[in-house]
């Protein structure tokens, strides 16, 4: 029973690393419009790495746009591990990865595919 409950807690604390959207890792993107947030382009981000660098300012995860094809974003306490929880990472090889580390240390990794 211990051990059921350790394994669905590791891998409920994965699965909420891996979680991009809206919401983020933390919690909820402030307002204004997205070209603010993203960092004052138009269309969103021009490579994986202003899009880590990006996360890593603001300590949460999410996708900006600027991206043509497929992306994956993830995030993890070392930078193979942020990199290997990018959506689609397991199933194609990126064409662009971008990694970053916040201030507390965790890193964050856009894949684009």
């Amino acid at each position: 029973m211990l051990r059921s409950f350790a394994v669905l807690a590791i891998t409920a604390g994965i699965t909420s690393m891996t979680l991009a959207g809206p919401f983020g890792v933390f919690g909820r993107r402030g307002g204004g419009n997205s070209s603010q947030q993203a960092g004052g382009q138009a269309g969103g981000f021009a490579t994986a790495q202003d899009a880590a660098n990006y996360m890593s300012r603001i300590g949460r995860i999410g996708h900006f746009g600027g991206n043509s094809g497929y992306e994956g974003v993830g995030a993890g306490s070392t930078a193979y591990q942020a990199e290997m929880n990018c959506c689609f990472r397991n199933r194609w090889q990126p064409r662009e990865v971008g990694l970053a580390q916040g201030a507390n240390g965790f890193w964050f990794a856009c894949c684009r595919y």
